[in-house]
């Protein structure tokens, strides 16, 4: 395991990326916001938004990669809840949680490692899950019955979503960040439909450009129909490709999230699902997001600038001027 994450390329998204758009949904709400995410020990993304947030809810496991085991030591955690400590002792924030284990195993048992039970009462406002491998890429977990399961991410995310619906608080107003290895091992996928249009098209480009390709697709259509069954309107900016550490390539997805109003029924989407996957990924060249381009395939121009990409959004000026 190296020692960071913490890349050039994961800064400049955190600083020039994520934050401006926290930002500027800060303003919008006109308050500080609640954070749910994956910090390392060292908390680095909190520490850059740290004036937009309020409340911490952070998951921190004790040995990256290996499973949950009793006896690892618990010297990450701990860092992680001193850092945060600290910061409510300086009353920079109000509140805050670290629960010992892996955000999957966490969510699925209903609570930590050291036996604190998981409660989310407040509506989340951000979501930041950078997980380090790929989002197919099951972990095995012993579960309440004493019996080893494997659990996937987007169990996590489904389980987030369900959990973020109950919460009796309006408006439900939130942005979610993804990081995931562009790789996948293809059990998740065996089901998945390879033979629309779609894949015949990518079928021309290289190995890479179509794993990237299809692995876009199957994130954004499983987390379209995630957010659309527990009441929520997606919205998805352009999906940032970089290289991450030992050069693995990472895809970083933003979706702003927003309850619908009706009472009945899924949400409706404003994005066209056929242009959304077909848009150009935003890449990085020298600490600058840039439009990468492709001659073998016909894909959309996007705005590379994160706050006008969400506020030219359909969904944004429909649901979030209010």
């Amino acid at each position: 395991m190296p020692d960071t994450f913490n890349t050039e390329s994961k800064i400049l998204i955190r600083s020039q990326w994520s934050k401006k758009i926290i930002k500027y949904i800060n303003k919008r709400l006109n308050s500080k916001l609640v954070y749910l995410g994956l910090p390392s020990p060292e908390a680095e993304d909190i520490m850059e938004w740290i004036e937009y947030i309020d409340e911490i809810v952070a998951f921190q496991c004790r040995k990256y990669p290996e499973p949950s085991n009793a006896s690892q030591s618990t010297e990450e955690v701990e860092k992680l809840q001193n850092k945060l400590s600290e910061l409510e002792r300086k009353k920079i924030i109000s509140n805050f949680i670290v629960y010992d284990g892996y955000i999957e195993e966490v969510l699925l048992n209903g609570k930590d490692n050291a036996g604190i039970k998981f409660e989310l009462n407040n509506l989340i406002h951000i979501f930041n899950l950078d997980f380090c491998n790929s989002i197919t890429s099951p972990m095995e977990i012993v579960n309440k019955n004493g019996d080893i399961e494997e659990v996937y991410k987007f169990d996590a995310v489904k389980i987030l979503l369900q959990l973020q619906d109950l919460i009796k608080v309006n408006p439900k107003k939130f942005v979610m960040f993804l990081t995931v290895k562009a790789s996948y091992d293809g059990k998740e996928l065996e089901n998945f439909n390879k033979t629309d249009a779609y894949h015949t098209e990518i079928s021309k480009l290289t190995k890479s450009e179509k794993r990237t390709r299809f692995l876009r697709l199957y994130i954004i259509k499983t987390l379209k129909n995630y957010f659309e069954y527990n009441g929520f309107i997606p919205e998805f900016l352009p999906v940032i490709e970089y290289l991450g550490v030992n050069e693995h390539k990472l895809l970083h997805f933003t979706i702003i999230g927003i309850a619908k109003t009706e009472k009945t029924g899924s949400a409706p989407s404003f994005q066209d699902f056929s242009k959304l996957i077909h848009q150009k990924f935003i890449t990085i060249v020298n600490s600058e997001f840039k439009i990468k381009e492709i001659k073998e395939i016909n894909e959309f121009d996007i705005e590379t600038d994160p706050v006008r990409s969400l506020a030219n959004s359909k969904s944004f000026k429909k649901l979030w001027q209010n």
